[in-house]
């Protein structure tokens, strides 16, 4: 279905574990003007993939406790790392190494190669994630008039029920400023307040978040915050998809995949021990 996506990766390389970060830092250490970013790019995709899962899964065992406020933010890094995996997987995505090289990088499906030499990004914000995802996945919205049978099956994978009007808001759109509410959480003194919580928010905030972990009920009338659960369940479904496409004809990415879920799963019997149910079955639709 997303074969304009994930076709170009059946002969990217995961025989190292070297970042396109480490990649692009070696090549300037050396001199060298080309770096071929087939080689490297499918490790940030697992490294960014490790990263998402334990922050949604430390997200969760903070709400367990009521550590509603910094429970939010990590949740909000999950879907940070989650838009960056899905802008990797597109055709154009960010890259910082330091300040001299900080820049969007291009795939030229013409060369079957990555440009470098695009103009320094002086904009380092995490905002600038959320706007390139949502030009990187426009090609999929006609779908909705044009391919309604593909756009059906994603509504459907991900959750939304029918008719699926949230499908890309919750997925790739930056309709929800999820920076700003990150910011917001952080920086207003409103919240970080989990102590003088009285018993009646706390039976409100546990209610809101059963609403969406385990009865899939998405509105638009729960708190800000309470919009990052959502975006980050649809966000890892969506993925899901990608992935198992790559997975399908990159057998060498489909093996370390494999090795990332052992690694999951020996947390599961360890520090996440106690991870709602539901989160664990998110999480497995990304590493089946």
């Amino acid at each position: 279905m997303f074969e304009f996506y994930t076709n170009k990766f059946i002969d990217f390389t995961v025989s190292n574990d070297k970042t396109v970060n480490e990649a692009i830092k070696t090549a300037i250490g050396n001199n060298d003007s080309f770096v071929d970013l087939r080689l490297y790019l499918l490790n940030d995709i697992l490294v960014l993939i490790e990263k998402a899962i334990l922050n949604k899964l430390s997200s969760d065992i903070q709400f367990q406790k009521n550590y509603w406020t910094w429970g939010f933010v990590t949740v909000y890094y999950s879907n940070f790392y989650l838009a960056q995996i899905l802008n990797r997987l597109s055709d154009r995505f960010f890259v910082y190494v330091d300040d001299n090289f900080n820049k969007s990088i291009q795939f030229d499906s013409t060369s079957n190669l990555y440009d470098l030499t695009l103009q320094k990004d002086g904009n380092s914000s995490h905002e600038r994630e959320f706007k390139i995802l949502q030009k990187n996945y426009e090609r999929i919205k006609p779908w909705k008039v044009n391919n309604v049978a593909s756009f059906n099956e994603i509504a459907t994978a991900v959750k939304i029920n029918l008719p699926a009007t949230n499908l890309f808001k919750y997925t790739i759109d930056n309709e929800i400023k999820e920076s700003k509410i990150r910011n917001e959480i952080n920086y207003q003194l409103k919240h970080y307040r989990e102590i003088n919580l009285e018993h009646r928010y706390l039976t409100k905030y546990k209610q809101w978040h059963d609403d969406i972990i385990q009865n899939n009920k998405n509105s638009s009338h729960y708190p800000d915050y309470f919009q990052l659960l959502i975006i980050n369940e649809k966000r890892f479904l969506f993925l899901s998809m990608l992935l198992d496409e790559i997975k399908s004809i990159n057998p060498a990415f489909n093996i370390k995949m494999q090795r990332l879920s052992q690694k999951i799963n020996q947390k599961y019997d360890t520090t996440f021990h106690n991870v709602n149910p539901n989160t664990k079955a998110l999480i497995g639709e990304i590493l089946k």
